[in-house]
């Protein structure tokens, strides 16, 4: 097997595991299971269990961070109303969280964990650098941009958690209100 496609393969079926049974039940064994990958493999590829774990969150993070940076273009389009901006910027995001029940749970499992802070955490604030940067001009000057966008990053999460998890439906109905939450607490900035 090839490097690239065991490592792969290894990060995919972890986000599995950590989606179907959370961090706690991520065993090596229940990685491997229903593969025909060998144990052994994940200690050739990674460190240990909570490498693999981290290389598992920054490949979600990287992948959140590269639709976000795609689509912030949007937001400097002055001949679009700012509202509208947001709300095209809003639905891009909303579609990646909603688009993967596996990869949503995953992502919220771990960064909700003790391993984010201790792994990942300094990998995620280098990834948001520059997002900070290019959404500086949207907001105020003394508006704390860090901060407004990890905010809109966890509402969003526990919404689409909610969606995931069944306590309420993925319609237009919904996603307006999700728009509006997060748009009313970032309006005055």
């Amino acid at each position: 097997m090839k490097h690239y496609d065991v490592q792969s393969r290894l990060i995919d079926r972890t986000i599995i595991v950590i989606a179907e049974n959370g961090l706690d039940k991520t065993t090596t064994k229940a990685i491997v299971k229903g593969t025909d990958i060998n144990e052994a493999y994940i200690y050739r590829y990674f460190k240990d269990k909570e490498d693999l774990l981290s290389h598992v969150f920054d490949s979600l993070d990287e992948e959140l961070f590269n639709k976000v940076m795609q689509h912030l273009p949007v937001m400097y389009m002055r001949e679009l109303e700012y509202e509208l901006r947001c709300r095209v910027f809003f639905e891009t995001v909303w579609k990646f969280l909603l688009g993967s029940k596996e990869k949503c749970l995953a992502f919220v499992r771990y960064y909700y964990s003790p391993y984010f802070t201790k792994y990942s955490a300094e990998s995620h604030k280098r990834r948001c650098v520059p997002v900070v940067e290019k959404c500086k001009e949207a907001f105020k000057n003394e508006a704390d941009v860090w901060m407004i966008l990890n905010h809109i990053l966890n509402v969003m999460l526990d919404f689409a958690l909610k969606v995931h998890n069944g306590q309420m439906s993925s319609n237009d109905d919904y996603e307006e209100h999700v728009f509006r939450v997060v748009y009313r607490s970032i309006e005055q900035y």
